[in-house]
């Protein structure tokens, strides 16, 4: 997995790279993986890594704390929604695979 399927797949759950995306807008486009790399969301460090389970980008798109407010049945500690966002949820073996991403340290 290179950064560049990570951006797919973020581009894919919300429906395609011409999107429009809300509130925090595709932080994701046009960016070096640097960048990337650096980024806050929301004042939340978007990604550790080697640290893919407690990655705040993993934690959003699972809907974990402090994500997952808007879940039928919200987790402890939840005051933001999943990601994305009123949309469908990316599969498990996607965030996997951004998991492992992660972990293996953001090749």
């Amino acid at each position: 997995m290179k950064f560049d399927d990570v951006i797919d797949l973020l581009d894919r759950s919300v429906g395609g790279a011409d999107a429009y995306v809300g509130s925090h807008g595709a932080f994701w486009r046009g960016v070096t993986r640097e960048r990337f790399l650096e980024m806050k969301v929301g004042g939340r460090k978007l990604v550790t890594p080697g640290d893919g389970a407690n990655s705040n980008l993993v934690l959003s798109l699972r809907g974990q704390p402090p994500f997952g407010s808007d879940l039928d049945e919200p987790p402890a500690g939840a005051l933001l929604p999943r990601m994305p966002a009123y949309l469908d949820p990316l599969s498990e073996d996607e965030i996997r695979l951004i998991e492992q991403w992660i972990d293996d340290g953001c090749p």
